[in-house]
């Protein structure tokens, strides 16, 4: 326990018949349990406390008096209460400061009163800006860090004078933008450093570097932020500007006219394929075979709903696959062994994709420039300029006309889509592919425009010198039924290891080097237009900037 103050060693013990081994009163001139009431006792000097809560002890010879005997008992007891401390009489009682900042103790009448606690305010966790911006601001003070308060703010005064002066034709525009950009570069040197003289270190070479930047003009620019988000942002300008998709650096990757043959494109020169003359817009009532299950068939775009599951086959590629000790061909839809029943069930469809003289029958081709000249605002097309470089992607569905445009998706070198519009069909579809093509079921019923229109509206933006960017773009040009000859593939820029005729996948080729997954196989939600238009200009850039390093 702690040690008695002794406050009543001169005042008489209340209790006839105290037996406490340590009490705080006096029992001097106790002659026995039994006491006169007329006996003298020292008088107990009542404790006074003045407005200024200074106590001070009367003097007094008065005989004790029942009334005073209770007060003492009140004193005893509040002695013994909880969370009780005392001051020496002989000392004035002065406000008691603790943790909790608790009210000064009064004592009134003998009994001393507890003050109420005062609440106190956390220090601040947020940086104080002060209205003044050629101030710096001051640091927070909720975190503990291997550096004193006062060496921070010192370092982040040096940090918001390079600030303030980098920041001169700026801070017009945003007045607080120093006292920021000063606090996010002191805590991130703060928190790398891990002593005061490193911190100091850091200090001095971030206000060097600051000083050396460029001067912005406006807002954003590279030169604004800490020393990271500085330099991230210059090597993202750097990267922007080798990667700039101009005429002189990508005019190589365009195909020749052997290689267009090659690689199976339809011929540009050839004009008989837009003639318009004994047109056959769909192939009903004609026997085809089915591209799907190779079964033969009549081509009918009537009873659909009955006929369906007429068609049965399986939607996955075979590979080759070692079995039980034998190499066996695997489906990569449901696993089963080349030959065996599909496990997909729909209508029969066919593709004429591989015959340019019986697509021109079903719709014409045009080259850009008749697109242009059956416009009938050509002069207003014209005066408007053609974008340079654009990526296209279609999506294609199947239909009594073969496999017809469903989707066309042309986007700009910065990844502005410029146009993506949904084909309006004047066949009876058979299959939407939704697997590939991404078309659900009632989406094409918002379609306006039919293919010619699409055409056209694509020529607003493709003129016949715009270099048109894909992967495998000569079946997007048959479903458009555009002829064009400045064409870059990036299935050709990126080459199959076993060369022609085979073809890297267009995700497989962004996965290795983009590091993006696009295409995702684990869900049947069909390809994106835009997705794999901008992917392939993407890609494009890769290679624009491999060639600027190299």
């Amino acid at each position: 326990m702690f040690s008695s103050l002794g406050l009543f060693n001169n005042v008489p013990c209340p209790d006839s018949s105290c037996h406490r081994p340590n009490c705080v009163f006096s029992h001097q001139n106790q002659a026995g349990p039994s006491r006169s009431s007329s006996s003298k006792r020292p008088a107990i000097s009542p404790v006074e406390t003045n407005e200024v809560g200074r106590a001070t002890k009367r003097k007094s010879d008065s005989t004790l008096i029942p009334s005073e005997i209770k007060k003492a008992k009140q004193v005893f007891s509040t002695i013994h209460s909880p969370q009780t401390v005392v001051e020496t009489p002989h000392e004035p009682i002065s406000p008691i400061k603790s943790a909790t900042s608790t009210q000064s103790l009064k004592l009134s009448g003998g009994v001393i009163s507890h003050g109420k606690p005062l609440i106190t305010k956390h220090p601040s966790s947020v940086p104080i800006l002060p209205t003044d911006t050629d101030q710096a601001p001051k640091l927070p003070l909720f975190r503990r860090t291997p550096q004193p308060y006062a060496d921070r703010q010192k370092g982040l005064q040096t940090l918001f004078a390079q600030f303030n002066k980098l920041y001169a034709e700026t801070l017009p525009q945003s007045p607080k933008l120093a006292q920021e950009s000063a606090l996010a570069q002191e805590e991130e040197v703060s928190s790398t450093s891990t002593n005061l003289a490193a911190y100091k270190r850091s200090i001095h070479h971030a206000a060097v570097s600051i000083s050396r930047r460029p001067i912005p003009t406006t807002i954003p620019h590279p030169s604004i932020g800490t020393i990271k988000v500085s330099r991230e942002a210059y090597e993202q300008a750097e990267k922007a500007s080798t990667s700039r998709l101009t005429r002189e650096r990508i005019i190589k990757y365009c195909l020749s006219h052997e290689e267009m043959i090659k690689w199976n494109y339809p011929n540009s020169t050839d004009m008989s394929l837009t003639s318009d003359e004994n047109l056959e817009p769909s192939a009903e009532g004609t026997e085809k075979i089915c591209d799907r299950c190779k079964m033969s068939f009549v081509v009918d775009g009537k009873n659909l709903k009955e006929r369906f599951g007429e068609c049965k086959y399986h939607h996955g590629r075979t590979a080759p696959q070692r079995v039980e000790g034998r190499r066996k061909w695997i489906y990569s839809c449901c696993g089963r062994e080349r030959g065996e029943a599909g496990c997909e069930e729909g209508l029969h469809v066919f593709s004429e994709k591989e015959d340019d003289g019986k697509l021109a029958k079903r719709v014409p081709f045009k080259t850009v420039k008749q697109v242009l000249e059956s416009m009938p605002r050509k002069g207003e097309v014209e005066t408007q300029g053609w974008v340079d470089v654009v990526g296209m992607d279609c999506e294609m569905i199947s239909t009594t006309a073969g496999i017809s445009l469903a989707r066309v998706t042309i986007i700009d070198e910065n990844g502005l889509t410029l146009l993506d519009e949904l084909v309006r069909q004047t066949v009876t579809v058979l299959d939407l592919n939704s697997r590939f093509s991404g078309i659900k079921p009632g989406e094409l019923d918002e379609a306006v425009m039919d293919l010619p229109a699409v055409r056209s509206a694509c020529c607003a933006f493709i003129g016949p010198e715009t270099i048109i960017v894909g992967h495998g773009l000569e079946n997007d040009l048959r479903a458009l039924r555009l002829l064009h000859d400045k064409i870059i593939d990036t299935a050709i820029v990126f080459p199959h290891d076993k060369g022609h005729p085979f073809r890297r996948a267009l995700r497989d080729i962004v996965k290795e080097k983009l590091g993006v997954f696009i295409q995702d196989r684990t869900a049947d939600l069909g390809h994106s237009s835009a997705v794999d238009a901008k992917a392939t200009l993407d890609l494009l850039k890769w290679q624009v900037r491999d060639d600027h390093s190299s």
